[in-house]
C-alpha cells in the first residue's frame, strides 16, 4: 500500500479506535503525510500540527481515507483566521508490485464578509471526486486533485505523484502559453534498501517540481497552508528540487548523508511571480494580472539553494549520541555552516533543508 500516516511531533497526540475489521477512526492533533518519498506534493508533515479526524475504510485491496481538519491562517484576514479542510484518499493495490492512490482536497474559509459558514457539512459526503461535480455550480472553495503511484521491482521502489490545482488550458485561446491558472506539481523518485552481512543501506533519489502559483488561491484565506506554512512542499511553488539521501546502519552505529539542491524564482519588491503561495494568485506579475500569460518555472529572481547534512550516530538506551555537520548555501545570503555534537531523540529534527 502507499504510505499515508499521521506524524506525531511537536507535542502532538492521536487516538486510534477500530470499529471492526473494515472500519476504524483516528483523531487528535498532528500532521499527515501522503506518499512514498522524502517530500510529498499532496500533503506533508513539514508544518505545525492541526486537529483532525480520520475515518478509514478497508476491504479487499482497497483503503479509503476520509480526513477532516481545521487550519489557521494567522496573517491573511482580519475577519477570521480559521479555515477547514476535507481530504479523500483512495488507495488501491492493483497487484503485488503496483499501488495507485487517488487524492482530493478541499479548503474553505470558516467566515467571510457575508456570513459565518463554519464546517460545511456537505463535505462530510464520503464520495471521492464529489467536489469537481460541485465545481460546475461555481463554488468558490479551493479544490486540488492528485494521484500517487508506487511500483516495487525487486529491491527498488519507484514512486511518483501528480497534483492538479487548476487546469484552464482552453480559457483564452490563441493568447499564448503559460497561463497562470495552469497550476501543476509533480514528483518522481526511487529508493532502495539492501543488506550486506550486518550492514544495512538505504538510498533515495527524488525530483520535485511545482509550477508558479500552485497551491495559491484567488482568496488568500483558502490557500493550501496552515499557520503560515505550506501544507505540501515547504518551498511553496515555482521551484525545481533534487534530493539525494544515503543511510547506513551497522549494529548500534548509523550514518546519514543528505543533499538537496533547489532552484526557484523569488519575488522582488512589488512583484508576484508565483513562489509565494500566501497571497492571491490573481496578483500574478504578468500584464493584466488575472489574465497573465507567459509564466514559466523559475521566473522572477533566480535563486539557488544547496543544503548538505552529514551525521553519525551511536544508539544508547533511549536516545542517540551523534555528531553532525550541516551546510546551507542560498543565493544572496551568507553561507551557513554548523558543527553539532549532542544527544537526541527522534521526536524533532531541527535542521531545515528548505
Amino acid at each position: 500500500m502507499n504510505k499515508i500516516e499521521e506524524h506525531l511531533n511537536y507535542f502532538s497526540l492521536k487516538v486510534n479506535y477500530r470499529i471492526n475489521k473494515n472500519f476504524s477512526t483516528r483523531f487528535g492533533k498532528g500532521t499527515t503525510f501522503i506518499g512514498n518519498g522524502y517530500r510529498s506534493m499532496l500533503l506533508s508533515s513539514n508544518h505545525t500540527p492541526y486537529p483532525y479526524f480520520t475515518f478509514v475504510t478497508e476491504f479487499w485491496k482497497v483503503k479509503y481515507y476520509n480526513h477532516f481538519t481545521t487550519f489557521y491562517d494567522i496573517y491573511s484576514s482580519e475577519i477570521s483566521q480559521k479555515k477547514h479542510g476535507a481530504f479523500h484518499y483512495l488507495d488501491y493495490e492493483l497487484n503485488n508490485n503496483l499501488t495507485i492512490g487517488l487524492f482530493e482536497a478541499i479548503i474553505w474559509q470558516s467566515r467571510d464578509e457575508n456570513f459565518e459558514r463554519g464546517f460545511d457539512i456537505h463535505y462530510l459526503n464520503p464520495i471521492i471526486f464529489y467536489r469537481p461535480v460541485e465545481f460546475s455550480k461555481y463554488s468558490p472553495d479551493n479544490a486540488l486533485l492528485g494521484v500517487n503511484l508506487d511500483y516495487q521491482l525487486n529491491k527498488v521502489n519507484f514512486y511518483c505523484q501528480l497534483l492538479i490545482d487548476d487546469l484552464n488550458i482552453n480559457r483564452y485561446e490563441n493568447t499564448g502559453d503559460g497561463f497562470f491558472q495552469n497550476k501543476l506539481a509533480f514528483q518522481i523518485g526511487l529508493k532502495s534498501k539492501f543488506n550486506f552481512k550486518q550492514h544495512k543501506f538505504h538510498f533515495l533519489s527524488e525530483y520535485n517540481q511545482a509550477q508558479p502559483y500552485t497551491y495559491a488561491h484567488k482568496h488568500p484565506m483558502q490557500n493550501y497552508t496552515h499557520m503560515n506554512q505550506a501544507l505540501a512542499h515547504p518551498l511553496g511553488a515555482n521551484f525545481k528540487e533534487n534530493i539525494f539521501i544515503v543511510n547506513h546502519n551497522y549494529k548500534k552505529w548509523s550514518s546519514n548523508f543528505k543533499y538537496t539542491y533547489a532552484v526557484y524564482g523569488a519575488d522582488s519588491i512589488g512583484t508576484h511571480y508565483g513562489q509565494n503561495i500566501f497571497i492571491s494568485d490573481f496578483l500574478a506579475s504578468g500584464e493584466g494580472g488575472e489574465f497573465s500569460y507567459g509564466n514559466f518555472n523559475g521566473q522572477g529572481v533566480l535563486t539557488r539553494l544547496h543544503t548538505l547534512y552529514a551525521e553519525i550516530n551511536y544508539d544508547i538506551k533511549f536516545a542517540k549520541a551523534f555528531a553532525a555537520f550541516a551546510i546551507r548555501n542560498q543565493t544572496n545570503q551568507e553561507k551557513s555552516n554548523y558543527l553539532i555534537l549532542g544527544i537526541k531523540t527522534n521526536f524533532i529534527n531541527p535542521f531545515i533543508d528548505f
